[in-house]
């Protein structure tokens, strides 16, 4: 059992990095079912965090320094279509005038943790204010995500496929709200132009 608990940390610490490199990776799915295994005692919730925490942290620095060094050409191969530099823009003009609070809250955000490494990066967003917000945005959201799962475990005790799905239902049900109150806020808002441009 315990040789099991420590290729499931493994998996999740992997999932979390790769995660801020390739967006399609589950990772959100693994933190909340390890909140679950947690809650039925099959793996130990502090474990699970710490877990979660210093992967979130890890892959949104990678990401960072990558676009931080790799420039113009790097963020024009990620980032395609015209939609994609909307979004570029529009995270340019939130770290210029929110920062810190910006990088810690993107990664609740549908694609935010990338986008918003990526762009802090290419941007030069000093160092001084990134790591420690990136530290708090990653506390939040392990915490978070797995009480979600570890909720959802203490209502279907004995049932840890019931449980993660709960939280995930959970986590949809809350991204797709907030997803779609920004988008309200959005239109009501005067377009602006990006402060970054593909010229």
């Amino acid at each position: 059992m315990e040789a099991m608990a420590g290729w499931a940390y493994l998996v999740i610490f992997v999932l979390l990095v790769l995660d801020c490199l390739i967006p399609a990776v589950p990772a959100e799915t693994s933190v909340i079912a390890g909140g679950a295994l947690a809650a039925s005692g099959h793996l130990h919730p502090a474990a699970v965090l710490l877990c979660s925490i210093t992967a979130v942290f890890a892959g949104d620095v990678l990401m960072h320094e990558v676009a931080r060094r790799g420039g113009r050409r790097l963020v024009e191969r990620l980032l395609r279509g015209e939609r994609s530099w909307k979004a570029v823009g529009w995270v340019s003009r939130l770290l210029d005038r929110h920062g810190g609070a910006i990088v810690a809250g993107g990664r609740f955000v549908p694609l935010g943790r990338t986008t918003v490494a990526l762009v802090s990066g290419y941007a030069q967003f000093p160092r001084r204010r990134l790591l420690p917000a990136l530290a708090a945005g990653a506390v939040l959201w392990s915490v978070y995500i797995a009480g979600l799962g570890y909720l959802g475990g203490n209502v279907f005790t004995g049932n840890p496929l019931a449980a993660a799905g709960l939280g995930i239902a959970l986590s949809f049900t809350v991204t797709g709200v907030t997803t779609l109150v920004r988008r309200l806020r959005l239109r009501t808002r005067p377009a602006g132009q990006p402060l970054i441009s593909k010229a």
